[in-house]
């Protein structure tokens, strides 16, 4: 995330406004691709079943084409943004469901307005992104970047109609969030708070390089950055997991196929892969499926970690909305870590014991104020 008194310069605004014209022409592009292939494919009889199974593989090749174009907008977002504040812009404010995107770009009638006012903001020395051109920013159709929270702008021409109101609603509720800290049925939830993290995030981006560029090399690799945890990069041959298994002597692992998360389109609203991993080749290479990623992490050595702290630890059924909740000898309270929240051990490579620590701070804290019977979700006041 950006300082948020940076202030870009002409050079960085008109980088920030061509590299936006860009992502719009090669995601228009890609969406025309759509649109002659599904053509051609009603207009087709009496074809044979492969030539079918051809074009439904040609279609979804082009929208993950404009996926990926949109993660390259969404590492702007990240760069200039918060991305706990932006986690906020990918989903519904009515309920915990991920706000349906705006889908194709070359249908959007009020594109060039909204073009118009990002423009007016950059010729302002304010940097600003079309929501658009991104997979996370799923309110407003103008992003201002002037701090970590993002400042959403609906552009309407004419009259507003019911879906106008409701979305005109919704950046509101976000708003006053940004501004206050708290909201009151914010993702369908009661009163919700946001606070400062007790420490700075730790996360390990430089482990995660160096493993890939080792498997670049060597065609498969794997690190360790803390224990229990572990990044494997292969990008040469097949790895067998099972005897990686029995190498890492895991006993309770839970898995994290990266590739899988991408194919499926489904990284966000978490850290984008497009800033995360640094070699332009290597990039280039998980985009396209020839470097495999998964990370690894032992939820014992998690469990251990937590006696430790005096601290019993019960983990939840997988899809649960918590990961797992903490308590103390001795107290009827607990909190748990939202799966979303524990899941960045992945997606944004952060330490889970940072994660276990700002759980354990969260509960210390909320307990002399709240009820002990009170269950704090992690994952909701720490955005």
């Amino acid at each position: 995330m950006m300082d948020s008194a940076f202030f870009a310069t002409p050079r960085q605004l008109q980088a920030l406004k061509s590299l936006q014209k860009l992502l719009i022409k090669e995601i228009v592009r890609a969406e025309r691709k759509i649109r002659r292939s599904k053509f051609i494919l009603k207009t087709l009889e009496s074809v044979a079943p492969e030539k079918i199974a051809q074009l439904n593989d040609r279609i979804e090749g082009y929208r993950h084409v404009a996926y990926i174009w949109r993660c390259f907008g969404d590492a702007i977002a990240f760069l200039f943004m918060d991305k706990f504040a932006l986690k906020q812009t990918f989903f519904n404010t009515h309920n915990s469901n991920a706000k349906q995107d705006a889908g194709f770009l070359a249908d959007k009638e009020g594109l060039c307005g909204e073009w118009m006012v990002m423009e007016e903001f950059l010729a302002k020395g304010i940097p600003a992104l079309l929501s658009d051109l991104t997979n996370t920013i799923r309110h407003g159709d103008v992003c201002v970047m002037i701090g970590p929270d993002p400042h959403l702008i609906e552009v309407k021409t004419g009259t507003v109609d019911r879906r106008g109101r409701r979305q005109k609603n919704s950046i509101r509720q976000l708003t006053t969030f940004f501004k206050t800290d708290e909201a009151e049925g914010l993702r369908g939830l009661g009163k919700v708070r946001r606070v400062v993290h007790s420490d700075r995030e730790s996360v390990y981006l430089d482990s995660l390089n160096e493993c890939i560029r080792i498997a670049m090399k060597n065609g498969a690799a794997w690190r360790s950055p803390e224990n229990g945890l572990y990044y494997i990069a292969i990008s040469d041959g097949p790895i067998g997991f099972d005897e990686v298994f029995a190498e890492l002597k895991l006993t309770r692992p839970a898995v994290f196929f990266l590739n899988e998360f991408k194919a499926r389109r489904s990284w966000s609203p978490y850290y984008p892969f497009t800033l995360s991993i640094c070699d332009r080749e290597a990039l280039f290479r998980f985009i396209w499926g020839d470097i495999c990623l998964v990370v690894i992490y032992d939820l014992d050595v998690l469990r251990r970690l937590a006696e430790s702290e005096g601290v019993k630890i019960d983990f939840q059924p997988p899809g649960s909305e918590c990961a797992f909740e903490l308590t103390r000898t001795g107290d009827e309270g607990r909190i748990g870590l939202g799966s979303l929240m524990f899941s960045r051990l992945a997606f944004d490579f952060t330490s889970p014991a940072w994660l276990l620590r700002e759980a354990i701070g969260h509960y210390d804290r909320h307990k002399a104020t709240a009820n002990a019977q009170d269950v704090v979700v992690a994952e909701l006041t720490t955005l």
